[in-house]
């Protein structure tokens, strides 16, 4: 599996982020509150199970994701300065476990509420090895530990383009009873925060806003979004372990004259004054999306997603005594460039496929992207290079594309869409020439042809015998663009 690496200085933004989450707009480091243990106490305040952002793929990959493990911490000497967020992070999750079954409504498409269900908890892979969280995978075929949940009726699936999975908010059955569902819109066009509220958040903060936007209005009546400012944050509150210079953003809600806003401490570079809050965010802080909001016993809850180039942080915002608080979840990161992993029954498959017709080993593999449809081909040879084969996922079925062996060259191309797998032998001056076309991840061409030094003398299309003018023909009108192929092989025993 390939990660996202990222620079150094890519990691010390993401530290900053997680360090600062919690601290509301005018805290100090006396009197804010940790984020975990806000979370807990709400719990305890009200006894309704927080809603949780469940990450949808397709009507099979529907799913909360863990972000710790499910056993409960254990406080010792290597964990007591953090054991307090560590164990009422994990009793965030917790509660989610303990009330799986409860969380029977999803909110989809236009604030329309579909009845979902419970079917499991999730905790191993396919090789039955226990999984670890807080990672969000882009593709079906890469699990998750969490609880995974089906929709009641199917034809109730959201309607979306997103090419990779997304967070829709799931409540437990008793939350809507106390709670009314506010409606969220989105504007059209990209427009900046009032200029009251600006003025305003300018004049308490004693800094220059760079730039705004306004993310949603709620009831028709907050207005959601951020404010980014120029230069160094200088009033920002220490920080014993690290010492480096802050940028700020806030994150606002607007009611009338009334602003709420939370304090997001990014990162200043003196010389040339960048700020950045998150890796890979241009300079520029990314918008949070509301993904659910309602008004509750004591005020204002929004669900939000603050969604970033390599990274998604899931929570609550509330507006409680005149200030926005957050309760974070988790910040999780997102892989987007990663294959997706061979199991050992996929091994087993794919080897019994191979000695159907070889009598060679399959030691390592590589994945290609021959006909771009976001499964992948699966090229395996044996550790000595002179046996291999190239094999194909098509509804996670194997089928076998093409043998090589210590006789045979291998080549692959890119086309119209689709892939091609050529193999080639010679035999004196006799060359045999195959041309296997892959598209949606099958097999719809087999082209084989025989010839005499280039004379074509015998060729075939898909088992039908063609003329050598037609052989020609096919060859001069395939779209070969050659696919590059590096010596990076994993071992079969290799996760």
């Amino acid at each position: 599996m390939r990660k996202i690496v990222l620079f150094a200085f890519c990691v010390a933004v993401a530290m900053i982020s997680c360090k600062n989450k919690g601290q509301a707009a005018g805290e100090t480091d006396a009197d804010s509150t940790a984020v975990s243990d806000s979370a807990a106490s709400v719990e305890q305040q009200d006894t309704t199970p927080l809603p949780m952002f469940l990450y949808y793929m397709n009507p099979s990959y529907m799913q909360t994701i863990y972000w710790t493990g499910v056993e409960e911490p254990k406080k010792d000497k290597d964990n007591a300065e953090y054991f307090d967020g560590m164990y009422a992070s994990w009793s965030l999750q917790e509660m989610s476990r303990r009330n799986a079954a409860g969380y029977t409504k999803m909110l989809v498409d236009d604030n329309k509420w579909v009845d979902i269900k419970y079917i499991g908890e999730q905790l191993k892979n396919p090789d039955g090895e226990v999984m670890y969280g807080g990672e969000l995978h882009s593709r079906p075929a890469i699990p998750s530990p969490g609880l995974k949940y089906a929709l009641v009726n199917p034809k109730d699936a959201p309607k979306r383009d997103y090419e990779y999975g997304e967070f829709y908010i799931i409540v437990h059955q008793d939350y809507l009873k106390t709670r009314k569902v506010l409606k969220i819109e989105i504007p059209k066009n990209v427009k900046p925060m009032p200029k009251a509220v600006i003025k305003q958040m300018e004049e308490k903060y004693g800094m220059k806003a760079g730039r705004s936007m306004i993310c949603s209005t709620i009831d028709g009546r907050y207005t959601q979004g951020f404010i980014q400012f120029n230069g160094e944050f200088k009033n920002a509150p220490k920080d014993k372990d690290r010492d480096y210079k802050k940028a700020l953003a806030l994150e606002v809600v607007a009611d009338g004259d009334k602003v709420y806003a939370f304090e997001e401490l990014g990162y200043y570079e003196t010389e040339g004054g960048y700020c950045t809050w998150n890796a890979d965010d241009g300079g520029e802080y990314c918008p949070t999306s509301i993904r659910a909001a309602f008004e509750g016993p004591d005020g204002l809850e929004l669900c939000y997603e603050h969604g970033a180039p390599e990274s998604s942080t899931v929570g609550i915002f509330r507006v409680r005594d005149g200030q926005l608080t957050q309760t974070e979840y988790e910040c999780y990161h997102r892989l987007i460039d990663e294959s997706t992993p061979l199991w050992k029954k996929d091994i087993a498959q794919l080897q019994k496929l191979f000695a159907g017709s070889s009598k060679g080993s399959l030691d390592k593999y590589q994945f290609l992207y021959l006909d771009e449809d976001n499964i992948e081909e699966i090229w395996m040879r044996s550790n000595d290079d002179n046996h291999g084969a190239v094999f194909t996922f098509k509804d996670g079925k194997p089928q076998l594309v093409a043998i090589e062996d210590d006789k045979t060259g291998i080549a692959f191309y890119q086309g119209n869409g689709k892939g091609y797998v050529k193999i080639t032998s010679e035999d004196g001056s006799f060359r045999t020439t195959k041309f296997y076309a892959i598209k949606g991840s099958q097999v719809v061409e087999r082209f084989s042809m025989k010839d005499l030094d280039g004379e074509i003398t015998e060729s075939k299309l898909n088992g039908k015998t063609l003329t050598k003018w037609e052989a020609a023909d096919y060859l001069d009108k395939l779209p070969l663009n050659e696919y590059k192929v590096y010596p990076y092989w994993k071992d079969i025993n290799e996760k």
